[in-house]
């Protein structure tokens, strides 16, 4: 009887079943974090924002807690362009990422919150080596963020800093 129901229940209930919902979206204070997000970033180089450097356009997406992110990653002196999205997932309360490259690279990023900060880690294998990377745009003002990399060779029990980049919303 109990597995008649079940079955029943998850039969009718197509959506949730499959990690979906037609629910109308929940505000939560998680989906709010990156509420500061939307804008024009430059990475400050030198104690300036440098227009000729790293530079990311976010707007709001499908939805207010959904963000469509362009970017201009600027490395080893030549610019690289991808979009992403970056948004609330109501169903695993947690923000979520998606990341291509003009070079043809696809990522998905899991959301991670760590010290009341979300991060979002992917599990790479590069050379024969597994490991954890992670990243964070903490912000430190309402026009200043920072950029976190990190990486992890023992499953995120310790992290390695591979770098810090400060960012200034453009006016």
């Amino acid at each position: 009887m109990l597995w008649t129901a079940i079955l029943g229940f998850l039969l009718s209930s197509p959506l949730r079943a499959s990690g979906q919902t037609d629910d109308p979206m929940p505000f939560s204070e998680e989906a709010h974090y990156y509420d500061f997000w939307p804008g024009t970033w430059v990475q400050v180089v030198d104690g300036r924002p440098d227009s000729s450097a790293t530079t990311f356009t976010i707007r709001t997406g499908v939805h207010p807690a959904a963000f469509d992110e362009e970017w201009r990653l600027v490395y080893d002196g030549a610019a690289h362009h991808s979009t992403a999205s970056r948004a609330w997932d109501q169903v695993t309360n947690r923000w979520m990422f998606v990341w291509v490259s003009d070079n043809g690279l696809f990522q998905i990023w899991e959301g991670q919150k760590v010290d009341g900060d979300w991060y979002i880690v992917r599990e790479f294998d590069g050379d024969g080596e597994r490991f954890l990377s992670r990243q964070a745009w903490i912000p430190e003002s309402p026009d200043r963020v920072v950029r976190l990399m990190e990486r992890s060779h023992d499953s995120g029990l310790t992290w390695q800093l591979r770098s810090r980049t400060l960012f200034e919303r453009k006016r």
